[in-house]
């Protein structure tokens, strides 16, 4: 196909064709950067939230122990 032969309607096409496949690459680019830094964000979360299930986990250890030894120094529990 020779582009020399094209009338401007088809050469209104052919750029508005072009056009779209760059605006439609530049999106799914965009949209993947900002997966990524989302990603990023949420395993930042993720590992935030599991140092606090730990720290919770042992604070709970603990006031169990106490209070077991609260009632076997009040006689509840020998």
């Amino acid at each position: 196909m020779d582009l020399t032969n094209l009338t401007v309607t088809e050469w209104i096409a052919v750029i508005s064709f072009v056009g779209s496949l760059i605006f439609g690459f530049s999106k799914f680019y965009a949209l993947f950067t900002k997966m990524d830094s989302t990603l990023k964000d949420l395993k930042k979360t993720i590992q935030e939230v599991e140092k606090s299930h730990a720290e919770y986990s042992t604070r709970l250890a603990r006031i169990e122990e106490q209070i077991k030894t609260l009632f076997k120094s009040i006689g509840g529990i020998k």
